[in-house]
């Protein structure tokens, strides 16, 4: 009898033992992850550029970033850089069109402008027509995107949004895809007569708002079918 009630003492005491041995250890364990969160830093400026690269690609609202405290110093070298020109082309289309939205990636150099299809083929057109404001803004534009003295050529790719898929929408209602593309053609002869080459833009239909427009200006790099030198071959 006595043999058994020792027995169960001592497994009551292993277990206690146990118990204890297992406490002191996630308390070491916690006191450890909070010595390590207390020392840790949050750097904003690594952190920034990814948090724009999700929202550009999953975000369906476009809004404006503000860099407050930039990596990045202008010099006077890079007066007509990327950084320089995508803030000139907001400044033009947000002064010549109304209800502008912009967003840029100062990592890629590139910027993407949201309006109205309406507005924006009036601004294009009016050109052609002979309105000195409208010219004086196609002018500029051509003249921001052809940037070859600085080596930054830029490219203009227009998006004119529907309501649906448009290749489903080309079943439906033909119509209406050939009468934007038909606009569309339009809107490219235009910019070609103004002296923008038709490899430095696009135009094509895509699914969002119906009657809106977003165009991207990106940083022109040249189809080059001979990466390599006859002499590296």
């Amino acid at each position: 009898m006595r043999s058994r009630r020792r027995k169960i003492t001592q497994d009551v005491s292993r277990s206690l033992g146990s118990q204890i041995l297992g406490l002191t250890m996630f308390i070491m364990l916690l006191a450890f992850f909070i010595i390590l969160n207390s020392i840790s830093t949050f750097n904003q400026e690594k952190v920034q550029p990814l948090r724009e690269s999700l929202q550009m690609a999953f975000t369906s609202t476009l809004t404006t970033s503000v860099d407050l405290d930039p990596s990045i110093v202008s010099t006077a070298d890079k007066e007509n850089s990327e950084g320089k020109v995508t803030a000139r082309l907001e400044r033009l289309f947000s002064a010549n069109i109304a209800g502008v939205e912009a967003k840029t990636d100062d990592g890629t150099g590139t910027i993407l402008l949201r309006m109205k299809y309406d507005d924006f083929k009036k601004a294009v057109s009016a050109a052609e027509a002979g309105v000195s404001s409208k010219s004086d803004f196609m002018r500029t534009l051509v003249s921001l995107v052809r940037t070859d003295m600085s080596g930054f050529t830029y490219r203009m790719d227009a998006f004119v949004q529907v309501s649906g898929n448009p290749a489903h929408l080309q079943n439906r209602d033909p119509r209406k895809i050939n009468a934007i593309m038909g606009e569309l053609a339009g809107l490219a002869t235009h910019l070609g007569r103004t002296g923008l080459p038709d490899k430095l833009m696009s135009f094509g239909i895509e699914e969002g708002d119906e009657g809106m427009v977003e165009v991207l200006f990106r940083p022109h790099v040249p189809y080059n079918p001979q990466p390599y030198s006859e002499g590296g071959e």
